[in-house]
């Protein structure tokens, strides 16, 4: 594998990972519990 695709394959994990969190802090944030929000 190439250094193109380590980085796109990186950056789409960090996308991923950064989303989660996000969904996380705000169901946190509203007192919800995140594995009750529909992932899809």
């Amino acid at each position: 594998m190439n250094f193109v695709n380590c980085l796109l394959d990186a950056v789409q994990t960090l996308d991923e990972e950064i989303t989660d969190a996000i969904k996380n802090q705000a169901c946190l944030m509203a007192g919800i519990n995140p594995e009750e929000i529909d992932s899809d």
